[in-house]
């Protein structure tokens, strides 16, 4: 009779005498061939739950048995095989369907028999009993550590130490993703402006998934937190969704940010995915916006509900981060009307006088051209003076020159190269931030004919940084009528 033998440990019994996976080899093939029965082959989960029947082996093995190349399962003891006592009775139907007989090295099962089969299924419910016994052992330990303040391992949280010691250059990248988000991104364009600055996560690359999770995540805002994510949405006290088991406690390392700034991200988070808040393709200049007097970003937000003549409407307009969550800035808030007001007022003084407007494109280029050429020119020389230093070194090996003169000269040769890449440098600096002119006035004449999202897109590909500013503190609304501002400054893509 052909025999499969199926071994599994879990990490926790891989020391133990008799449960090891050379343990139970041995004793299942001494077994075997008391029976005088023939392996056919060895199925061994090593490290595996028996919780369920995803394991590898356990898998491959009723794979095999499907293609009937063996007789009968051979295991240890039955709670090698599962302790689940659902999952017993699947495979008994499974081995009865394929003729395949099942039995324990250690345990006397009679599975042919009404009796047989009920002493089998109690054995099995002792199993599924224990590992929940365990379960909840564990359980306990960890919810403790938590209630502590200590962390129950895992991967280290990005901004932190294997100690837990705050890493200061990726928690400030940490805040910049919240403040883009807060500004009114989503999580891939976060994600999309972050990299495309450089400014990436442990050497690799941002998505929406590690902005979301990273925004999400309690653990900087001080909080230790095990079992299942909160969902987006709802805060780490909401009862919301009761299958939502988690533990939560205050941890004792530095947090990133304070209870209230993540009290206040998943508010808004929670607006934004229940439907509570504007799509963010309606804010057009989120993410370039920034404020004139404390540099930090704005973001867009609605004004409350208004009856109009025309029924129930709402605004969107921009405020200064600084002033929303610190009250350190005064600048005041702006329509988006007026921003898109003050752009193009901006684009409309480029497009003034066009033939003022052709004679500096006609110039920029003929001056592109120049700079090109100085620079080849200055890479030239930087061939020559490679050229040169090989030529001291020959000259002193031959002896027609000595010590002190080939020194000189290296020297003056050190200080010439150092001139001309600087001069490379500062060259190819010229030209960075020129206005791309051409996509302005596309950007002009065809404002009117995008949607949303296209104005959304055209803006943050375009431009790198909107500033704005006024003189005025104190605004008073009037009605269609914007207040004295100016655009501070621009910078392009």
């Amino acid at each position: 009779m052909r025999v499969a033998i199926y071994i599994r440990v879990s990490t926790d019994m891989q020391a133990e005498e008799g449960f090891s996976i050379e343990g139970q080899r041995s004793r299942l093939i001494s077994f075997a061939e008391s029976q005088d029965w023939t392996v056919y082959d060895f199925y061994v989960d090593d490290g595996y739950s028996a919780k369920d029947l995803k394991r590898p082996s356990m898998q491959r093995m009723l794979e095999d048995m499907e293609n009937k190349k063996f007789d009968v399962v051979l295991v240890y003891k039955l709670d090698r095989l599962t302790r689940s006592v659902g999952d017993l009775h699947s495979l008994l139907k499974i081995f009865d369907l394929y003729s395949v007989k099942f039995k324990s090295a250690t345990e006397i099962f009679e599975t042919t028999t009404a009796m047989g089969r009920f002493f089998i299924t109690l054995v099995g419910a002792m199993a599924e009993w224990e590992r929940g016994t365990i379960s909840e052992r564990v359980r306990f330990g960890v919810e403790q550590m938590v209630a502590e303040g200590r962390r129950p391992g895992g991967v280290r949280p990005f901004g932190y130490t294997p100690d837990e010691q705050l890493i200061p250059e990726e928690a400030k990248l940490i805040r910049e993703v919240r403040e883009l988000y807060m500004s009114g991104l989503g999580y891939k364009s976060v994600a999309m402006r972050m990299n495309r600055a450089g400014k990436l996560r442990r050497g690799k690359d941002w998505t929406d998934a590690t902005v979301a999770y990273t925004l999400e995540n309690p653990y900087y805002a001080g909080i230790i937190r095990i079992g299942s994510k909160t969902p987006a949405g709802t805060y780490v006290n909401s009862k919301k969704d009761e299958r939502v088991k988690c533990v939560y406690g205050k941890g004792s390392h530095e947090a990133i940010f304070t209870l209230e700034e993540y009290e206040e991200l998943k508010a808004y988070m929670g607006r934004k995915s229940n439907g509570g808040f504007s799509p963010i393709a309606t804010y057009w200049f989120s993410g370039v916006l920034r404020c004139g007097r404390c540099g930090a970003a704005m973001f867009g937000r609605m004004t409350t509900k208004r009856t109009t003549s025309k029924g129930t409407v709402r605004s969107q307009y921009y405020i200064c981060s600084n002033r929303h969550h610190s009250k350190t800035c005064d600048l005041p808030m702006f329509r988006q009307t007026h921003i898109e007001h003050l752009v193009f007022q901006y684009i409309n003084q480029i497009q003034a006088d066009m033939e003022k407007l052709n004679d500096e494109a006609i110039k920029i280029f003929a001056d592109e051209g120049r700079k090109n050429s100085e620079i080849d020119v200055a890479k030239r020389e930087l061939s020559k003076v490679a050229e040169r230093r090989e030529k001291w070194k020959y000259m002193f090996v031959e002896g027609l020159i000595g010590k002190q003169e080939i020194r000189k000269k290296m020297a003056e040769e050190d200080e010439r190269e150092k001139e001309l890449r600087q001069r490379i440098v500062q060259e190819q600096k010229a030209f960075s931030g020129i206005p791309r002119i051409e996509e302005l006035v596309g950007l002009a004449e065809g404002w009117s004919y995008f949607d949303d999202q296209e104005k959304k897109e055209l803006i943050y590909t375009i431009f790198g940084e909107i500033i704005v500013n006024t003189d005025l503190k104190n605004v008073k609304g009037v009605k269609n009528k914007f207040f004295d501002a100016y655009i501070q400054d621009i910078s392009f893509n």
